[in-house]
């Protein structure tokens, strides 16, 4: 089954899954915060604002108080009917924009969060190349990959990574980005100091100021082909 048919009728149980996962909500969380910082920096309070893939509007709830207009676009009518609730002034639309034309406009910043790492290889160069014609001249992406093979846990635990089938490292992810006319700006690594299973379902050690302070140390972008996560952040050229 392609990725974009497995999420159709999650809607109703997409948020208890992140919330009930320590990892998950910690990576989510930790994403939250970023945006909120990052964000002001390359748009304002009149940009026009697109979240792909938006799912039950996660990141859309994040990013659509720091902009002027705002669109959510999904495949899922059941996700949809969540991230209506949760953003009442956000015009939501149940479309595939990398195989419908939509007479979206354009849009200063998109973002597509917890989608290239799931998706098929050609399915993520469709949705870049969508993405492209729906950002303007000089306008900004952010995507995550939450699932790096690289990552310092995944290779410790090397078995599981290869039976996984996890394949967009961060070099990867960036040729990527590269070859659709992204010019990467900014980077934040999420979770790399977190390396045992063990850690990664301890809710108490997430919540603590430990975790902060790893995070604060080990964010640098140059920690990124090791983490387990990152946010990236790229100017369409």
């Amino acid at each position: 089954m392609e990725y974009r048919q497995t999420h159709l009728d999650k809607g109703g149980t997409y948020d208890a899954t992140i919330s009930g996962q320590p990892f998950d909500a910690y990576m989510a969380r930790i994403e939250a915060a970023y945006l909120r910082e990052v964000v002001p920096k390359v748009v304002n309070d009149r940009s026009r604002y697109l979240d792909f893939a938006c799912g039950t509007g996660r990141i859309t709830e994040t990013v659509s108080p720091l902009v002027g207009e705002s669109v959510g676009v999904d495949v899922s009518d059941s996700m949809l009917a969540v991230a209506r609730q949760k953003c009442p002034g956000v015009r939501f639309l149940c479309i595939d924009v990398a195989q419908e034309s939509a007479d979206l406009g354009q849009f200063d910043l998109v973002t597509a969060f917890r989608f290239f790492g799931n998706a098929e290889d050609h399915l993520r160069h469709t949705v870049l190349r969508a993405l492209a014609g729906l950002i303007r001249p000089s306008g900004h992406l952010i995507v995550n990959n939450h699932r790096n093979p690289h990552a310092l846990g995944s290779l410790i635990m090397s078995a599981a990574v290869r039976q996984s089938g996890l394949d967009l490292t961060f070099g990867k992810c960036q040729k990527m980005l590269h070859a659709h006319g992204f010019k990467i700006i900014a980077i934040r690594s999420i979770g790399l100091w977190l390396v045992r299973a063990r850690a990664r379902n301890d809710a108490a050690l997430l919540g603590s100021r430990r975790a902060v302070s790893a995070e604060r140390l080990f964010r640098h972008r140059v920690w990124a082909p090791f983490a387990p996560d990152c946010v990236i952040v790229a100017r369409r050229c």
